[in-house]
């Protein structure tokens, strides 16, 4: 009995990371809850904005519905991905991808008024979406590092 206890408890990845102050890695919940809030700041960043640019772009109320949804879209498709190459190639890996991603999207969002297509809108949307999503990944590893 004692020996099976023994062996659940080196086999639980909590107890493997686990400190007295409950968190195992301050700095990485840190750089965690700065990928959060990144990831939604190019929602409320960008939305508000959303309806005079495709405006601006000749579109309508329908094409403003598919420029918010692009960017929904995006981040189901990406989700899951985000999930598994957080498993094999670690948090950090998949992190630094899906920032690199979000930030090239973000480039590329900010020539729209250059390309001046509303094709171009809806994909960098999309991108957007791609890069931002990292929730299912943050919530795995902030419940890694935090007490039971």
């Amino acid at each position: 009995s004692d020996q099976v206890e023994k062996t659940n408890s080196q086999l639980s990845i909590a107890n493997s990371v686990m400190t007295a102050e409950g968190l195992a890695d301050p700095m990485g919940f840190l750089i965690i809850c700065c990928v959060v809030l990144i990831g939604d700041m190019n929602r409320g960043v960008v939305f508000p904005i959303m309806w005079p640019l495709v405006q601006e772009l000749g579109g309508d109320a329908v094409w403003l519905g598919y420029a918010v949804g692009a960017f929904s879209f995006g981040r189901i498709i990406a989700s899951p991905t985000l999930g598994k190459w957080s498993i094999e190639y670690g948090y950090s890996k998949t992190l630094v991808g899906s920032t690199t991603t979000m930030t090239i999207a973000c480039i590329l969002f900010a020539q729209v008024y250059r390309v001046n297509s509303i094709y171009y809108l809806i994909f960098t949307q999309m991108m957007l979406g791609v890069g931002s999503a990292t929730l299912g990944v943050t919530r795995a590893f902030v419940a890694e590092i935090t007490a039971t």
